[in-house]
């Protein structure tokens, strides 16, 4: 079996909480090195994890002779540069969504990972993961008949305290144009029927100023709301709806067909369906559907893709989608224009 040597940059929340205990589980996979923001934070890690290298920079980390693969846990103003120095170094790589700052940041690192013979991999959003494959079933059986609209609602109030401090996913400077859940719901959409074709855009900042990292007074780039009507290439619109500034606000996902509807409440991780004249009622999930999402598999698929070369999802293609829906959401917005995506791939 072919040993695979992985260095972490970035050993935060969901690597300890996910990737690590996943890629032990996996038979001749070692974690040899990592590098977080400072050697203290490094050192740390090591030590909890047992991983034998510490590195004072990614750099170092990248040109091991002893790495095979990298995995990219950081925020995404450092994904683009990370993830291109690791695929010229002939390193597959595994990077935390959102997969970069804008769509130019994603198309280099898309071009680079083609170029490159590598596996590149995004880490999937949990969301839907547990129903994909029922919604997949009830489409191809036409249990919807024609799907005629799409709605996504996203709500919180993780931004409504206009006296919270802005914390770095508010932070344009290291988020880039990553919004709330936008990027994540596009890609549950993506998943589930197909590519976006065109968008129009309405964003509202209610809190123009908050106080950064370094306790300074910093103008917020990152809306606290978007409104978004998409056109999918599938022929039907998507109606979303994000706030992080609204109270007792709920995630849904409605999907209204010809011929029946399906209802999925987010939280609660459960879908209804109807037909025409019954009322909703949960949707049985068949066991070949079943989808455990506490013991998801993505660091198996990424490992299988380096030894094997299967299939996986997302890779930088699909990450390239998404961030051309979020770059077109703020073009949209800031110009008032509906803007059209070119087709994948083009």
């Amino acid at each position: 079996m072919q040993k695979i040597r992985i260095g972490i940059v970035g050993l935060g929340g969901i690597c300890r909480e996910r990737h690590v205990p996943g890629l032990r589980r996996i038979e001749g996979v070692e974690i040899v090195a990592v590098s977080n923001r400072s050697r203290a934070s490094s050192e740390a890690a090591a030590r909890e994890f047992n991983i034998p290298v510490v590195c004072d920079a990614w750099q170092e980390l990248v040109r091991r002779d002893d790495i095979d693969a990298v995995l990219i846990g950081t925020w995404p103003y450092m994904h683009r540069e990370l993830s291109i120095a690791a695929l010229r170094a002939g390193r597959h790589v595994f990077c935390q969504a959102r997969m970069a700052m804008n769509f130019q940041e994603a198309k280099e690192m898309r071009d680079c990972a083609a170029a490159s013979g590598c596996v590149a991999m995004l880490c999937p959003v949990p969301l839907g993961l547990s129903i994909d494959a029922a919604i997949a079933r009830l489409l191809r059986e036409g249990y919807l008949g024609e799907v005629r609209l799409v709605r996504v609602q996203s709500f919180s109030s993780a931004y409504a305290d206009p006296d919270a401090p802005m914390n770095w996913r508010k932070d344009h400077r290291l988020s880039g144009l990553n919004t709330l859940t936008l990027g994540m719901y596009i890609e549950v959409m993506h998943r589930w029927f197909g590519w976006t074709r065109a968008v129009s855009a309405h964003t509202d900042i209610f809190t123009p100023e908050r106080i950064d990292a370094a306790g300074q007074r910093t103008k917020v780039q990152i809306p606290d709301q978007i409104i978004l009507h998409a056109e999918m290439h599938a022929g039907f619109p998507i109606q979303y709806a994000f706030s992080g500034v609204v109270l007792h606000g709920t995630d849904e996902i409605e999907v209204y067909g010809s011929k029946a509807t399906l209802r999925y409440d987010v939280a609660a991780d459960i879908l209804l369906g109807a037909r025409a004249g019954e009322p909703c009622a949960p949707v049985l999930i068949a066991p070949q559907d079943a989808c455990d999402v506490k013991n998801w598999r993505v660091e198996h698929d990424f490992i299988s893709a380096i030894r094997l070369g299967t299939e996986y999802h997302p890779n930088f293609d699909d990450g390239l989608r998404y961030m051309q829906v979020i770059q077109a959401v703020f073009d949209s917005a800031t110009s008032g224009l509906r803007i059209e995506l070119r087709k994948p791939n083009t």
